[in-house]
């Protein structure tokens, strides 16, 4: 089984040239299309005074894809028109699997905890949660029916779980979670 990879890369553009920037950044988008095991891109803009600060989150379905995206003649140029006109990223990190949940350890290659860590941790942040949440929900959803006070409780679990709850849990265990 494949473990995805998620690399963000942060710019920031001052914004006489931000236009530039995102035309240049969805000409790459659309050769990464292209990529073997290339899955999916996403842009998180977060404007400031003076420029602004660009997230592009590129999720591939291995490793292997991650490492090898940037090879291609077509795709290096573009990489390097974007740098010219930003001057480099300013961060680049890079993630495989739960990587948003949970922190990897710095200096070591991306890599998940085993399963079944994965799971302990996963019923440490669904159990608790689910414990406060029933109660707290159903005086909310008492009148609709069943299924969609599940789906109502459902939503509010994954937001939770997504953040705070994953990610403060990852921090906490990280030194268990990277044991091996």
């Amino acid at each position: 089984m494949n473990t995805p990879v998620t690399i963000a890369v942060t710019d920031h553009v001052p914004h006489d040239v931000s236009t530039v920037y995102e035309a240049r950044a969805r000409e790459l988008h659309e050769m990464l299309n292209d990529c073997p095991g290339f899955l999916s891109t996403d842009t998180v803009r977060h404007k400031r005074e003076h420029q602004i600060e660009y997230t592009i989150i590129l999720r591939f379905s291995d490793q292997e894809s991650a490492q090898n995206w940037e090879i291609r003649p077509d795709i290096a140029a573009k990489l390097k028109e974007i740098t010219d006109l930003t001057g480099g990223a300013a961060q680049i990190v890079e993630s495989a699997g739960l990587g948003l949940w949970v922190d990897h350890v710095p200096g070591a290659a991306p890599s998940l905890p085993p399963f079944w860590k994965r799971v302990i941790l996963s019923v440490l942040g669904v159990y608790p949660t689910l414990l406060i949440l029933i109660p707290l929900s159903r005086p909310l959803v008492s009148g609709m029916p069943q299924p969609l006070q599940t789906l109502a409780v459902v939503v509010v679990l994954a937001a939770l779980l997504t953040w705070p709850i994953m990610p403060f849990l990852g921090k906490i265990f990280r030194p268990w979670l990277a044991k091996k």
